[in-house]
């Protein structure tokens, strides 16, 4: 039973330290997505007004009115 016992923490280890690995390439390829996404948004769509935001796959844009606060100026859904 003992001579057993390291080849199991051993297969334990191994497996934890695949789902690891997968779970943090998951989240690092995720981050970059949103990255992505949220560059498109500023640059592409928004390029021509002062402000944009993006939050869950939503463009939204900003301009100026005449007293000089921010109204939205554009709202574009993002897949």
């Amino acid at each position: 039973m003992e001579k057993t016992t390291w080849k199991i923490i051993a297969i334990i280890f191994i497996v934890l330290f695949v789902l690891e690995t997968s779970f943090l390439t998951w989240s690092i390829m995720l981050v970059n997505k949103e990255t992505e996404q949220a560059n498109i948004c500023w640059y592409d769509i928004c390029g021509e007004y002062p402000e944009a935001l993006y939050d869950s796959d939503v463009c939204t844009c900003y301009d100026y009115d005449l007293l000089g606060e921010y109204v939205v100026a554009k709202t574009e859904y993002m897949k």
